[in-house]
């Protein structure tokens, strides 16, 4: 991806969203409750992060 021409902002935010939809599959297949807070906690972070990335 750094080698198309996009800037590491942009490699950043994309990592990130794949983090929050890593994060939000965890949350589904996971079968105990503290660990799907933990992933609910963990994709909100991601979505956070990406959004002052995209923003600031």
């Amino acid at each position: 991806m750094l080698g198309t021409g996009l800037n590491t902002a942009t490699v950043v935010i994309f990592l990130e969203l794949i983090l929050a939809v890593y994060s939000a599959a965890l949350v589904v297949n996971t079968d105990k409750k503290a660990l799907k807070i933990v992933h609910t906690i963990l994709g909100i972070v991601w979505v956070v992060l990406a959004l002052m990335n995209m923003f600031a």
